[in-house]
């Protein structure tokens, strides 16, 4: 197997069990941050598992579907919503839940059904995921908008809680969480611009590192504070 298929295969594995135990957490608890969070790493899964498939053989039609829309235009709007959730009033939390939801409803459609030549699939070499397959307008614009506003919102909300915990002087485990989450957030989002730089190898590398910041902050978050 090859060093591609070993990082994204524990990827897959390491996003698995976060979804498993953030949305677990969401069944206890009812928070809406664990519910959105829950699904953004349930796509993360379904988006890397696509990775790890096409690492074994080649990229087939609906694997890339699968692919772009769980991993390209889900994540980012999805785990955002969590941490605005959690820093934003419930209106507007709400409101971007709407909104989101919409856009991604119609990402969904345009993805599962823009026709594709499964031949452009196959002109990228170790697999690596091939690019303008979608078009700009409406697919890729539409990708660019959540994106931003996903990083914005998960890497900026991770801060403020960051600035709000030091200003309010709470230090210690819970600050520590929040950075770690930031720095994951922001790993993941330029984790394409990493590949498309430097090659598939850091691509596939700073995905597994993203999540495990995002974990280790996750686990931090949650862990019983010292007396």
């Amino acid at each position: 197997m090859s060093f591609n298929a070993v990082i994204s295969g524990a990827t897959v594995i390491v996003s698995a069990l976060f979804a498993i135990l953030v949305l677990n957490q969401y069944r206890e608890r009812k928070k809406m941050h664990q519910l959105m969070w829950g699904i953004a790493l349930a796509l993360w899964a379904i988006g890397v598992g696509a990775e790890f498939l096409a690492t074994l053989g080649d990229w087939s039609v609906w694997m890339y579907r699968a692919y772009y829309i769980a991993g390209a235009l889900l994540i980012p709007a999805w785990l955002g919503l969590g941490t605005l959730y959690l820093v934003a009033s419930r209106r507007v939390a709400h409101s971007a839940l709407g909104i989101v939801t919409i856009l991604s409803v119609i990402g969904i459609l345009l993805i599962a059904t823009w026709e594709i030549d499964p031949a452009r699939l196959r002109a990228t070499p170790d697999q690596f995921v091939p690019l303008k397959i979608y078009p700009f307008f409406p697919i890729q614009l539409l990708l660019i908008a959540l994106n931003i506003f996903g990083t914005v919102a998960f890497v900026g909300g991770a801060l403020w809680s960051t600035f709000h915990f030091v200003r309010a002087h709470i230090h210690g485990g819970r600050v520590l969480a929040t950075v770690l989450i930031a720095i994951g957030g922001g790993i993941a989002a330029g984790a394409h611009s990493l590949g498309v730089l430097s090659g598939i190898e850091l691509f596939r590398v700073s995905e597994f590192i993203a999540v495990l910041f995002i974990f280790a902050g996750f686990m931090l978050s949650n862990s019983p504070a010292k007396q």
